[in-house]
């Protein structure tokens, strides 16, 4: 208990050294989202849209024809399509020499992405995800389990964890064995304190498995357990809480932007909106006029803090319907999206969708989009949309491919000049042809 108020202690006085750039957005975020309606965070909002608005107009080209940039209105409805087809012109001129982060995201539409992020932005969304995560009963320094794809890209060093105090579970191969090991390890832990952070595919593999060998862990002292990356279905919210004795929450964010909205330990059936860092608007799936509460729309995204590279009305291909609360101020009822196919090996095991994620990511300047489609028991499809001429790197790929599937697995790739859509807009990442019987 200590220990992990002097990890908390020891984060702000580093950030305080570094002049207080986490705390102070912290600070903004509480006041703009504990009370939308004051006039103060009216003010911060409106002076924060004007702000990321001019600049957008006066250091990229993309948007440098836009006459009025006082309305948000003025400016075009973007897709991810249109950032990567002209991603030059969405780069800030003012930020072309900074040190800027690079980050990648392909979500559930196989389309590879990546774009710029400043110091600021990266500041901002380190204060929303401790915002957050204290309105989950989550206080920096407590203990965190990350149920995620880990790999040498993204995997934190053994003192880092313990620093941090997270455990990083490995979901890569979620057998009965994996599940049975995160219990032990929940149930060995005496820390007071602790919160569960994960893929949904993962939560639902693990409450099939609680009901089905009838386990309740009661005292776990598990605060909450988010879900991130994909929908939240009503079973894995209801049946992972039931067994776990904890309130299973959504956070809808994305690798490109950031966490747009999150459910709570006070709001634990309806999203809260991150109206402090975006702005966020709910359009038909017609055209661009905004829709009633209780329609489904595209929420379409404006980030107030990514300098580097401005991205105003960003379409992020998922829908929602929105309430107002008893203040007036919007929040999401519900949000769909991101659901993907379950994928085998070939000893039929499940193979996290994520994985594929990470067989791709050194190869995304190189693509347009790509897609795994799993064919049969142990065959596979990849479908590759190149941006060159050739891809010299098919053999390994399809080593890394069998390193996760299995040495017997049979891959080819085939080379396409496009992946179609489905219905709704969006391209599946994952496709299971195969279906393995229950």
């Amino acid at each position: 208990m200590y220990l992990n108020q002097t990890r908390n202690q020891f984060y702000w006085l580093l950030d305080g050294i570094k002049g207080s750039k986490i705390k102070n957005h912290f600070t903004e975020i509480k006041l703009c989202l504990d009370h939308p309606q004051c006039q103060e965070a009216k003010r911060i909002k409106k002076r924060n849209v004007k702000r990321v608005l001019r600049h957008a107009v006066k250091t990229t080209s993309f948007y440098s024809n836009i006459k009025n940039s006082e309305s948000i209105k003025d400016f075009p409805v973007i897709r991810k399509t249109d950032i990567q087809n002209n991603f030059e012109a969405f780069q800030s001129s003012k930020f072309l020499e900074s040190d800027n982060y690079k980050v990648s995201t392909s979500g559930s539409t196989g389309v590879p992405f990546f774009l710029f992020q400043n110091k600021k932005k990266r500041n901002r969304n380190h204060a929303d995800v401790i915002y957050f995560c204290e309105r989950c009963d989550y206080n920096i320094g407590d203990r965190l389990y990350e149920l995620e794809v880990w790999r040498e890209y993204n995997q934190k060093s053994k003192l880092k964890s313990t620093l941090q105090n997270v455990v990083q579970f490995d979901i890569s191969k979620l057998t009965n064995e994996r599940i049975e090991a995160l219990i032990e390890l929940l149930k060995n832990d005496n820390q007071p304190n602790k919160i569960l952070l994960g893929f949904v595919s993962a939560f639902e593999l693990i409450s099939k498995y609680l009901e089905k060998h009838n386990i309740y862990l009661d005292d776990l002292n598990i605060n909450s357990a988010i879900a991130n990356s994909e929908y939240l279905n009503p079973y894995t919210k209801n049946t992972l809480g039931k067994h776990l004795n904890t309130t299973v929450l959504s956070r809808y964010s994305s690798e490109e932007v950031g966490i747009i909205a999150h459910q709570t330990i006070d709001s634990p059936n309806s999203f809260i909106i991150n109206h402090a860092s975006y702005h966020v608007e709910l359009l038909s799936l017609e055209n661009d006029e905004p829709v009633a509460p209780g329609e489904f729309g595209r929420i379409v995204v404006t980030d107030l803090f990514n300098y580097a590279m401005p991205i105003i009305r960003y379409d992020t291909g998922d829908i929602a319907k929105y309430i107002l609360d008893d203040n007036g101020v919007m929040g999401f009822e519900e949000i769909e999206g991101r659901k993907m196919d379950l994928i085998f090996d070939t000893n039929g095991n499940i193979i996290s969708s994520f994985v594929v994620y990470t067989k791709f990511y050194n190869y995304y300047h190189l693509l347009k989009q790509y897609q795994f489609i799993q064919q049969g028991e142990k065959n596979y499809e990849v479908k590759l949309n190149l941006k060159t001429e050739s891809f010299d790197f098919e053999n390994e790929l399809i080593e890394s491919i069998k390193s996760e599937f299995g040495e017997d697995a049979k891959i080819i790739v085939t080379y396409v000049d496009e992946i179609p859509p489905l219905a709704s807009g969006k391209r599946r990442k994952v496709v299971n042809n195969y279906k393995k019987p229950q």
